[in-house]
């Protein structure tokens, strides 16, 4: 085992023990404060149940970051903007801040992010060859760093889903950068994925604590940084990065889409996401949690395995791999339109 492999290990692991340790004390302050997510016919759950335990992936991530000894740290960009987002998310529990506030703020500190990297000088595309095109590129990063970071938070509906694709992109992100030879970058997708692993264990089917904002908008923070660094250096494509987030991009995607069509306020709370009508149509928190693993597992990571192995096919597996799973969702809402809806723990 080399030294890079051997510190991935040590840092994740590391992050999962702080981590899992710090949510129950972390849980009983947040019910003394009364921050619980009460139960409504827009929710997925029966029971109050206390909200903000992503404080404790937080620390752990920090924690960890600060004191591992490392050859760079290439990763703190990314962990500034994971922490800006924690302190907005973390405000927005507290507070219930408006979607307009919380989008300015998404929108200068992912700016300040792209212009602190850089920016993103070109973009490789298959037949055609590199396209430079550094504003248009660093716009789209903006862009698309916005709606990551809000998509995660609208994921984060069912027990487990939002940790459980945190473990997944972490891991996989991590492996990539491994591979490219960027460790700093590659321990803190590793410690990523171990705090949010930590946490899955009180968060898993029943859930007993919710990560909040102040969990689900960092890690969709952390998923945008990761993969506008690795474009930014060449070291992990944008395809690449984009089919190890396909399940969340899309199921949240062809909702956003649906929702617009309708003429509905997108940004408001709903129960229109695939895993939601899984849910209210019978379905429990951890089948909908071990569909979604499965489909990652079963059906991404070949698609990336393959990617990786060969460039030439990356845009044309992370397009055909986000449209399948698209139809899939799709599928699911026709599905489940008619059912009759219920509440489930």
């Amino acid at each position: 085992m080399n030294a890079s492999v051997a510190s991935a290990l040590g840092v994740g692991l590391l992050a999962a023990a702080i981590s899992a340790a710090c949510t129950p004390p972390l849980r009983r302050w947040l019910e003394l404060r009364r921050l619980l997510d009460q139960p409504g016919s827009r929710r997925s759950h029966r029971r109050p149940t206390p909200r903000g335990g992503g404080l404790a992936v937080m620390a752990a991530l920090a924690l960890v970051m600060l004191v591992w000894p490392m050859a760079a740290i290439s990763w703190w960009p990314v962990m500034a903007l994971v922490m800006s987002m924690a302190v907005l998310g973390w405000f927005d529990d507290c507070h219930d801040l408006a979607p307009g506030w919380r989008l300015l703020v998404q929108l200068l500190v992912m700016t300040a992010f792209v212009g602190l990297i850089g920016g993103i000088e070109a973009i490789i595309l298959p037949g055609v060859g590199r396209l430079e095109q550094p504003l248009l590129w660093s716009v789209l990063a903006v862009v698309a760093g916005i709606w990551m970071i809000n998509l995660h938070n609208f994921m984060d509906g069912s027990d487990g889903l939002a940790a459980m694709q945190a473990i997944w992109t972490g891991l996989v992100m991590g492996v990539l950068f491994l591979r490219a030879e960027q460790v700093g970058t590659a321990l803190f997708a590793i410690a990523l994925a171990g705090a949010y692993g930590g946490f899955l264990v009180w968060n898993r089917p029943p859930a007993t604590v919710f990560m909040g904002d102040v969990g689900s908008l960092p890690l969709g923070a952390a998923v945008a940084g990761l993969a506008v660094l690795g474009a930014a250096s060449g070291s992990v494509s944008v395809w690449l990065s984009a089919m190890v987030s396909a399940v969340f991009v899309a199921d949240a995607t062809v909702t956003l889409l649906s929702r617009a069509v309708r003429g509905e306020r997108w940004y408001t709370a709903h129960r229109q996401h695939a895993y939601q009508r899984l849910i209210a149509s019978g379905w429990s928190h951890g089948q909908v949690l071990g569909l979604y693993a499965l489909v990652n597992i079963c059906v991404v990571l070949p698609c990336v395995a393959l990617g990786a192995a060969r460039p030439q096919l990356q845009a044309m597996l992370a397009a055909g791999l986000t449209v399948l799973i698209a139809l899939g969702c799709i599928v699911v809402r026709s599905a489940t339109t008619n059912k009759k809806t219920k509440v489930e723990e």
